[in-house]
Order: C-alpha cells, then structure tokens, then sequence
C-alpha cells in the first residue's frame, strides 16, 4: 500500500530535485522510444492490411489530409510546449509543499491564499493550464481558415467523392479534440510522466488505426448497409478517406479521454488545479504596500513564447525546403526515389533519435529553470555523455552504414525499387544521419536555455542558413547535375552550419562554471583511438568485401560492428560505471 502511495504521489508532484528530474529524463528516453516502436509497429501492420483494399491514390489524398492536421496542430501548440517548460519555482519551497503532502491527505484549494504548503506548486500547473488554452485559441480559426482554403481549391474529383465533406468534417473535429487535450500532456510534461504520456498516445493510436482498418473492411464485406454501387472505385475511395478521418476523429477522442480519466484519478482529488481559465494569485514584493496581484498569463512566459513562436514558425517554413528544392529541379522519378530514401531514414531518427531529444530538451528545461552550479554541471555531464554517445553511433554508421545499406534496401523493397541510382543515392544518405542527430541534440539544447533574445537571433541565422542551403543546392543539382546526391550533400553542409552555430552557444554557455575555459570538448579522449580503429576496419571491409551482396558478407560485418562496439563499451566502462552508480544512488534516494 505505501508503495502504491509513493507512486500516486509521484506521479502528482513536480520533480523538485536534479536526481529527480535526470532519473525521470532517463527512463524518459526509454519510455518514448518503446512508446514510438510500439505506434509504428502498430501503424506498420494495419497499413499493410490496408493496402489490399485500397490504391496508392488514396494514399496520396490521406497523406494531404494528414499534412493539414499536422500543419494546424503544430502551429497551434509546439510553441507553448516549449514555453511552459521555462515556468520556474522557488525549489525550497517546492520541498517544503512534497513535505507537506506526504504528510498530510488534507485537500487544498489553489484559490486558498492563506494555504502557504502547496500554493506554490498550484501556481505552477495553473499558469501551464492557463497557458494551454492558448493553442486552441490559435488552433480554431487557423484550422477553420486552413480547411477551407484547402477544400476549396482541392481537386474536384476528391470533392465529388461520397461523404468527403463529412471526413473534412470529422478532420477538423480531431483537430480541436486533440487540441482539448493540451491542458492534460503540458501538465504531465511538467511532471515529466513520460510513461503517462507514452501509454496514452500507444492506446489512442490503436484505437484509431483499428476504426481505420475497420470501416474498410466492413465496407468491402457489405457488412455496412450503404446505398451506394461498390464496384465503382469512386465509392471504395469515398469510403476509405472517410474510414481515415474516423480514425483520425476516435484517435483524438481516445487520448482525451485517457487524460480526463488520469485527471479524475490523480489531480482532481487535490484540486491540484482548475481546467478553466483561472487568475493566479501571487504574493508582490514585501516593501510594496499592495501585496496582491492576479494574472492569467505569466508576462516572462508569454513574451518567450512570442519569440519561440516565431522562430519556430520560420523554422517549419525552412523543413519544407526540401520539397521546395526537389519539386524544382529534379524529376518525378528522384521525387520518388527521395521520398522512399527519406522514409526509411527517418526511421532511425523517429524510434531512437528524437525520443532522446524531447527527453533531453525537458530534461534541460526543467533542471536548469534554477541555475545552480549544481545543476549547471549535471547538465553538462549529461550533454557531454550524449555527445560521446551520438559520436560513436555516427562512426558506426559511417563505417557500416554505406557498405550494407543498399543490400538491406533492396532485401526491403524488393526488386521493383531497386533501381541503381536508389542504391546508389541510399549509400550517401547515410553520411547525412549522423549529422541530422547531432544537430538535433545541440539544437534541443539550445530551445531549453536560450533567452528569447538569443532565439531571435537564431531566427535571423537561420535565414541566412536558408539562403546558403538554396545556392548550394542549386549549384549541387542543377550546375553539377549531382541530382538528389547534391541535395543531400547541400543538406549536410547546411547541417553542419546549424552544428557549427548551436556548438559555439553551448561553450559560451558553460564557461562561466570554468573559468572562462569550456570543458566540453576535453572529454573525448577516447574517441581518437576508436575513430582510428575505424578507419582501419572500414578500410579491411572495403578491400575485403565493398559493397555487401549476400547474407554472408552481411554476417561478417555484423560480427566486425559487434566487435567495434565491444571495444566502444570497454574504453568508456568507467563512465558507464559512473552513470550507474548515479542511477543507483538516485535510486536508493527515492526509496
């Protein structure tokens, strides 16, 4: 019974300590990852069921579709995501309020001013609730202006078909369902409840895929009473959009309710706090004769918001350059052929790479609100660890990855794919993945301690960033005919650029805890000597076997990449043993 009390407590208070907040960063990481494998592997086999009912021009109207949400959803919420992570509290009074309530079952108001043990982590969730209804705010008109916009200059073929209209409909409902939602996921992310989160988005994306899959095939075994001929293929492709947007509409419905259960359950008892717009009581300085002040909306919070929102806004504007570039200058066929290369590659980045950003970007948010020497020097350990972490794994898919990639490719997608110059294009776009990681890390640093005037700033060299990535793919594509191999050696470069910028912002950041002298790139002594054992495998491999085509010579890899990572794991054993001697003391902290 006390355990089940400890994590009911848990679950409902705000991490207060560093140790509290790594170990659930931690095992954050972990969490969102299976949570991510779990969707895809979810959504992975319900698509290819899928596939036997429907043509890849249903495909195409769903993927518009679900652009529209996803454009609306992001717009409306990512910024106030990441502004409320920079909500801070006095930590000795935030000890003080966990004393209190393991103490005590007496319920508390939020609206209680003379209630001192527990008004200041009330305040806290208060102004994140208040601040999650900023999104709807942003979301329904945009998503009114957007869906209309769309519907009315959309091809009239998909208009004409059956119940279009009604999955419009049922899309923009899902929108402002899951934007409903906001309020439940800012405060568990303030909490850091990863597995909250996790289990929830798993259990309404089931949901959801299930409804999807259903309607299909309940129409493709008459099971549904539909006055409509079911041999045109007009009808099975009016039915199956429809059968996206129901799914889509009971996914938002799901997750809403999974948060409103968690509420009922965990906050709602201690009116932790109140899901309407509420003014936040605050106490003013002592000297100062009116000693009481209202808000909704913290003044810090909403101006970084404000230039978070911005920054983040052009930076969306900046991803879809991309397509931008290659529905320019290359052809339908490598418009093709980047989309499958992109597709795959972002597997890796979307089950490993950003479960480990989201986790470290809250991580950073929430531990360095107070910087602390403490703090600021735990925060390094974990960024410097990570670091060493993405370098290794870059190495290994540098070594292995262009050698084997296209025969794992072509073992993928079959014949009908593989083609030349996808194997080809597969090898190159390896050497990009270790720097899209890297620079997702820096930059997840970067949004959780830059100041809004330092995100501004940024924005401005992102700008310039846009433009040298535009020349260089014009000269790369066009001038030196290198087709989708120039654009993803321009994407590096600019990459590298964007590393370049975020890395120099991360050693000004901590010199002040060194005595105007960075530590952070003094840790790595070990990965010369890897990077050289390396080089000397890459080259063995190449003389030896090139490029991989059959099960054999892919075997003899595995075991040459098991070795490399044996020696990997025994050059840092002592800050493997220092982590877990971390996680065990954190450990026996909490119990």
């Amino acid at each position: 019974m006390d355990e089940k009390k400890a994590r009911y407590d848990d679950h409902r208070k705000l991490p207060s300590s560093s140790e509290q907040i790594l170990e659930k960063s931690t095992k954050g990481a972990t969490i969102l990852m299976l949570g991510q494998f779990s969707t895809k592997i979810i959504t992975f086999i319900l698509n290819n069921l899928l596939i036997r009912f429907l043509s890849p021009r249903i495909f195409g109207i769903t993927s518009f579709l679900e652009f529209i949400s996803s454009t609306v959803l992001f717009f409306s919420r990512e910024a106030i995501r990441l502004s409320t992570l920079r909500i801070t509290h006095n930590e000795d009074d935030m000890m003080e309020d966990n004393n209190c309530r393991n103490n005590s079952d007496e319920k508390y108001d939020y609206n209680n001013k003379n209630n001192n043990s527990g008004n200041n982590n009330n305040n806290v969730l208060q102004i994140a609730v208040n601040f999650s209804h900023v999104p709807l705010y942003i979301g329904i008109p945009l998503s009114l202006v957007l869906t209309t916009w769309q519907y009315r200059n959309i091809n009239e073929y998909f208009i004409s078909l059956p119940f279009f209209t009604w999955s419009i409909l049922f899309i923009w409902c899902s929108i402002i369902i899951e934007l409903l939602c906001e309020p439940f996921f800012i405060i568990n992310q303030l909490m850091l409840n990863y597995s909250t989160r996790s289990r929830f988005e798993t259990m309404a994306v089931t949901v959801g895929c299930i409804v999807n899959f259903v309607v299909v095939y309940a129409f493709d075994q008459k099971w549904l009473n539909i006055t409509i001929d079911r041999e045109q293929d007009i009808s099975k492709e009016g039915i199956a959009i429809l059968a996206f947007a129901l799914g889509k509409f009971f996914h938002s419905i799901s997750l809403l309710l999974f948060y409103f259960y968690d509420y009922l359950k965990n906050f709602a008892p201690r009116r932790s706090f109140n899901l309407s717009l509420t003014k936040i009581y605050n106490n003013t300085s002592k000297n100062s004769k009116s000693s009481k002040e209202y808000h909704y909306f913290d003044s810090t919070i909403f101006e970084h918001f404000k230039k978070v929102y911005f920054q983040l806004c052009f930076k969306h504007l900046l991803t879809e350059g991309d397509k931008l570039i290659i529905n320019s200058l290359c052809t339908v066929e490598e418009q093709g052929i980047y989309s499958l290369l992109s597709n795959y590659g972002s597997l890796v980045t979307r089950l490993l790479f950003a479960p480990i950003e989201e986790s470290l970007r809250l991580f950073l948010a929430r531990l360095l609100t107070n910087q602390r020497s403490k703090n600021l020097k735990l925060s390094m350990d974990v960024l410097i660890n990570l670091t060493r972490f993405y370098l290794y794994l870059s190495l290994m898919i540098m070594v292995f990855g262009p050698t084997n990639s296209s025969f794992l490719l072509q073992f993928l997608i079959g014949s009908k794919w593989s083609t030349t110059s996808v194997l080809d294009t597969i090898r190159v776009y390896c050497f990009y993945l270790p720097f899209l990681s890297l620079n997702g890390i820096f930059e997840a640093f970067f949004q959780s301690v830059a100041t809004g005037d330092q995100i501004l700033k940024h924005s401005y060299f992102m700008m310039v960033f846009s433009g040298i990535f535009l020349l260089t793919s014009w000269i790369l594509i066009d001038f030196l005919k290198l087709s989708i191999n120039g654009l993803i050696i321009s994407n590096i470069f600019n990459m590298t650029l964007r590393i370049i910028y975020c890395g120099t912002f991360i050693i000004q950041f901590y010199r002040k805890i060194h005595n105007n002298q960075s530590s952070f790139l003094f840790n790595f002594q070990n990965l010369q000597m890897i990077t050289l054992v390396c080089l000397f495998i890459c080259g063995v491999d190449w003389l030896l076997i090139g490029y991989v085509r059959n099960f054999r010579q892919f075997s003899i890899n595995v075991i040459l990449a098991i070795i490399l990572l044996t020696l990997i794991l025994y050059q840092e054993k002592i800050a493997i043993k220092r982590f877990m001697g971390r996680e065990k003391i954190t450990t026996g902290k909490n119990t």
